[in-house]
């Protein structure tokens, strides 16, 4: 059921078929300057558009169509080629015209012509302007000559010479009165002659004459019965020179009247053969729209003899009007008895004169009849397979022959025409008559059910939908509407990007078809655009009630279907919205026994419906609420308890989701011990995807919570914690790993048997090596996965146990490894979450340092005491032990700040990371950073020191743009941390400045001002009472 994909690559296939146009376009332009030469009248009018013409060739070759697209559009460049395209063709005929054939009609049309020029140069100065190729970036000699071309052509103007008009004038007024004045007429031939630069001789004649009755040949044939009419009135006047005879079996002037009674049949107003002819009051006939304009513009007098009328009356000329009729129609029998044998032809100028009368004759169901008679189809089938003959024309042809007659829809269909004419709209055709026929013949069922077979048909006929023609588009829709009565030609459609049918026929269908269809769905490829063709409301409700099926392979396709639409957003809401959906779903789930298929792809369902659904809480789907009762969770947890590993993983996942996005579904499975024992026994599952998704789930109901992680009851509780520390330390997995690291970081905090579990394992190693290894990956410029990354921050989250103040054995655990080196690296190169926790880490290090500071006073640095009575008393927490007798003294703290007694951001080096850290105002960076680096202002004694150690480190610029850029807490935080600096230390005057404009903007923030307005008081801006304390 595969079709060609029409959409793929279109804008590239659009670029290179508007290129292509464009050279089309300049080709021309070299072929109008050339036919501009050697004209025989108004030389210098044509040799100034012909300059024109040359310097607009020149233009086009200096630009390229994909500039001016990129400057107009696809569209509207095209349309701008195609319309300069068709008016260069325009004045190439017009000059051929002019060159070629009899110079005697040259001479009295002279002046249409010019005219005719002169609006064909005014055209294309218009689509010109409409490039704005002045607006593109050109260079100015190009921009220059783009706005001469327009101008010169704009106002060019084509005169004929005063003679040329005066003779024009005479061979009117000769030919119209139809005189047989033999010496008028050879003056007159002479005068011709002269402006020809010819002899008015025998020869001169004879060419003249062979040239007009060719001339007048094409234009009977083209039904210009006018023109006809007025080269039979010039070949009469040539023969009434009596400088050659006429031939003895060529038509006197009677017989030609009889064959054209064109002087009667034409009306002298509007100088075309009448076909609604009235009489005037004097008796003289014109159409009468034309004479009804005669009238409206004043005129009172007869356009013949110029009588004045009594009346304007119009009088229905019946009698001239059947005459007409009758003529037309024996002049058309006759040209459809010459047509049929020249369509039959080889000569392709033959067939080409044959169409073009053809798709006139057969507009009229009688011609039709007399074509099938004829045997035509099988012709004009064939025709369409050679680019030489108007295939356009035969294709008109096929459309009528097809509209009024039943029986040639079947010859047309035999004779290939199917594939023959989606052959030619691949190859560029012409796309609306293709169509029509196409939409003739899918009218009869039994030739659309060959039409749906045609190799392409299906997926070419889609590609036209959208094309920018109305008539194509409307046309392809009615011939794809006739083929979707048959559910294989919609699956068609549908594999081609035209899902509207598919969906209708599917909302019709019975359960069978339905199955059929949704199976076939799954193999269709889906794009953003056809979405909302699928998430009609029906049509979803329909697909839904499909797993209520008692058929297992019906319940089977409709799964894999949605498993499929899932993936789109907007079909996620239609079936959320839908009540019967999550039902259906939970039911498939309860009452099915044997086929896990079926459970494991209802699971996956729903747990893409719950983790795309962005208002969970909220009673806008009932189907969520149902889903999170306490009888639903309990379910999914039985079944995911004792069900095999693979259908395990599946209902593992769902809870994942569920928990994530319902607090009551976090809180019934906190509650559940059962549940609980059995996720912790899953830890020692052999599938490692089983214990990925147990972890996640643990997670998932522990993080935020108050009372962390829901832990079984002793004994199970210190094999369980013990088992999570032997996956954070031994497994190969990273992700596993990580899922460990960041349940040990969610273990209950006031636990100290906890504690103890963790401080006699190894897992304060486990998370030092993947802190270090992480720190190694990034100095060794290697790119860290988003399971590393992972798995660092989760490590961090757990470091943050042994960094607790509250926790002294914890924390001198930590201080015997050499950890802090990589922990001020990771707020330089870790992620945003890394870089806060690392931070907060760095903070309650140093805060329990800095109490126990503050409650001692620090001895001067020039004295060398024993070592003070306090820092007995304080843990070990350097973490990276050194030489008792190698280390420098700290510039805050002095000797006292040993590298083996005590932790210090100073001697870490982390000041001045943590002032960088600062520009990070995501997720709780810069509020961490700021919360340790106030750690350094505690003691009193040493205030000053640590200030001026954060103001070198660039800390006042840093907590400059918190305040600017930073969130409420953030700010909070920093207008704390600034307040102490003020008091310990100088602000440059600018940076004062600054300060103040954005502290006096606080000032209208409820939650900063009171903050803000202690901090200006401090400053000196506002006084010691204000409103805002």
């Amino acid at each position: 059921m595969s079709g060609l994909d029409f959409s793929i690559g279109m804008e590239d296939v659009g670029i290179a078929v508007l290129q292509e146009l464009w050279n089309k376009v300049a080709f021309q332009t070299m072929g109008l300057v050339s036919e501009t030469r050697d004209m025989l009248f108004e030389k210098d009018s044509f040799l100034e558009f012909s300059r024109s013409i040359s310097e607009l060739n020149i233009l086009l070759s200096s630009l390229n169509a994909q500039k001016v697209e990129n400057a107009l559009g696809l569209e509207s460049t095209r349309a701008a080629l195609t319309t300069l395209n068709q008016q260069l063709k325009k004045a190439s005929k017009i000059i051929k015209d002019y060159k070629c054939g009899s110079r005697l009609r040259l001479l009295l049309k002279s002046h249409s012509i010019l005219l005719q020029m002169e609006d064909v140069a005014k055209d294309i100065a218009k689509t010109i302007s409409a490039f704005q190729l002045v607006n593109l970036d050109t260079a100015l000699n190009l921009n220059t000559m783009t706005s001469q071309i327009i101008n010169n052509l704009g106002s060019m103007e084509f005169r004929s010479a005063a003679a040329t008009e005066k003779i024009a004038s005479e061979m009117e007024t000769s030919i119209s009165e139809n005189t047989k004045n033999r010496e008028n007429a050879k003056k007159l031939l002479e005068k011709i002659a002269e402006a020809v630069g010819a002899r008015p001789s025998a020869s001169l004649v004879q060419n003249e004459l062979a040239l007009l009755k060719q001339e007048k040949e094409e234009m009977e044939a083209q039904k210009k019965q006018a023109e006809a009419l007025q080269l039979s009135q010039l070949i009469e006047f040539l023969y009434s020179t009596e400088v050659v005879t006429r031939p003895v079996d060529e038509e006197t002037a009677s017989t030609h009247h009889q064959l054209y009674p064109i002087g009667s049949f034409i009306c002298q107003l509007c100088n075309k053969m009448m076909t609604d002819p009235v009489a005037i009051h004097c008796g003289h006939s014109f159409e009468r729209e034309a004479i009804q304009e005669h009238f409206r513009r004043g005129e009172r007098n007869c356009p013949t003899c110029r009588q004045e009328l009594s009346s304007l009356e119009l009088t229905p000329n019946l009698l001239l009007r059947n005459s007409i009729e009758e003529w037309n129609e024996r002049d058309m029998d006759l040209k459809f008895q010459a047509a049929v044998p020249r369509i039959k032809s080889s000569e392709h100028s033959q067939q080409d004169k044959a169409l073009e009368d053809l798709q006139l004759f057969l507009e009229r169901p009688r011609y039709v009849t007399k074509a099938a008679e004829e045997g035509l189809v099988k012709k004009l089938v064939e025709i369409l397979k050679d680019d030489r003959v108007n295939a356009g024309a035969a294709l008109k042809c096929l459309y009528y022959l097809a509209k009024y007659n039943d029986d040639q829809k079947e010859a047309i269909v035999i004779a290939g025409g199917i594939r023959r004419i989606v052959k030619h709209i691949c190859k560029g055709g012409n796309e609306c008559h293709a169509l029509g026929v196409l939409m003739e013949l899918s009218e009869k069922e039994s030739l659309a059910e060959k039409m749906g077979n045609t190799k392409d048909c299906i997926p070419l006929v889609v590609s036209l939908l959208h094309i920018n023609n109305p008539d194509v588009s409307q046309k392809a829709s009615k011939v794809l509407q006739n083929l979707s009565s048959n559910v294989h030609f919609v699956v068609k459609m549908a594999e081609a990007g035209h899902f509207q049918p598919f969906v209708a026929r599917f909302n019709d269908a019975a359960g069978e078809t339905r199955t059929l269809m949704a199976a076939a769905l799954v193999n269709i490829q889906l794009k953003e655009n056809n979405i909302d063709d699928l998430r009609e409301q029906q049509f979803i409700h329909n697909l839904i009630q499909m797993i209520s099926s008692s058929s297992p392979a019906s319940k089977s396709a409709c799964l894999k279907c949605i498993k499929k639409l899932v993936a789109h957003h907007k079909i996620v809401e239609r079936l959320l919205e839908d009540a019967v959906t999550i039902p259906h779903l939970l039911g498939l789930i309860s009452f099915n026994k044997f086929d896990l298929h079926l459970k494991q792809g209802a699971a996956e369902i729903l747990a893409k419906l719950i983790g795309d659904s962005e208002q969970f809480e909220q009673p806008k789907y009932q189907g969520l609420q149902e889903l999170q009762s306490k009888h639903n969770v309990s379910l999914l947890l039985e079944i995911m308890t004792s069900a095999e590993d693979q259908t395990k993983i599946q209902f593992l996942h769902l809870l994942v989701e569920l928990s994530s996005k319902s607090e009551i579904a976090r809180d019934l499975i906190r509650t559940d011990n059962d549940a609980i024992a059995q996720l912790f026994s899953s830890l020692y599952s052999d599938h490692p995807e089983v214990r990925r998704w147990v972890m996640k789930l643990i997670y998932c109901i522990s993080e935020g919570h108050p009372d962390g992680v829901p832990l079984p009851t002793s004994p199970e509780k210190e094999t369980a914690i013990t088992n999570l520390a032997t996956i954070l330390i031994n497994s190969p997995d990273t992700e596993e790993r990580s899922a460990a690291a960041g349940i040990i970081s969610q273990l209950p905090q006031n636990d100290s048997s906890i504690d103890e579990i963790l401080r006699k394992s190894d897992a304060l190693k486990a998370i030092y090596g993947v802190i270090c290894s992480t720190d190694d990956e990034i100095s060794g410029n290697i790119g860290s996965s988003d399971q590393g990354t992972s798995l660092l921050e989760n490590a961090l989250a757990a470091l943050l146990r042994y960094t607790e103040p509250s926790k002294p054995d914890l924390q001198r655990q930590l201080g015997k490894l050499e950890l802090y080196p990589s922990l001020v690296r990771v707020l330089t190169r870790g992620s945003s979450l890394a870089k806060r926790r690392t931070a907060t880490a760095l903070a309650q290090l140093s805060l329990s340092t800095s109490r126990s500071f503050s409650d001692e006073t620090i001895m001067a640095p020039q004295t060398k005491p024993s070592m003070p009575f306090f820092l007995k008393h304080v843990t070990s927490m350097w973490c990276c032990p050194a030489s008792s007798h190698n280390f420098s003294s700290c510039s805050v703290h002095g000797d006292a700040c040993s590298p083996r007694d005590t932790f210090c951001l100073v001697k870490a080096d982390a000041v001045r990371p943590l002032v960088m850290t600062l520009s990070d105002t995501e997720s709780g960076v810069a509020e961490a950073a700021l919360m340790a680096l106030e750690t350094m202002l505690i003691d009193h004694s040493t205030r000053s020191q640590s200030t001026a150690v954060i103001v070198d480190s660039q800390g006042v610029a840093a907590i400059l743009h918190v305040l600017d850029k930073g969130s409420v807490s953030a700010k909070t935080k920093a207008l704390d941390l600034f307040q102490k600096i003020l008091l310990h230390t100088k602000i440059s005057v600018p940076v004062m400045q600054r300060f103040e404009r954005i502290l006096i903007q606080f000032l209208s923030d409820d939650d900063l001002k009171k903050k803000a307005a202690l901090v200006l008081r401090q400053m000196g801006i506002i006084p010691e009472q204000s409103s805002y304390f």
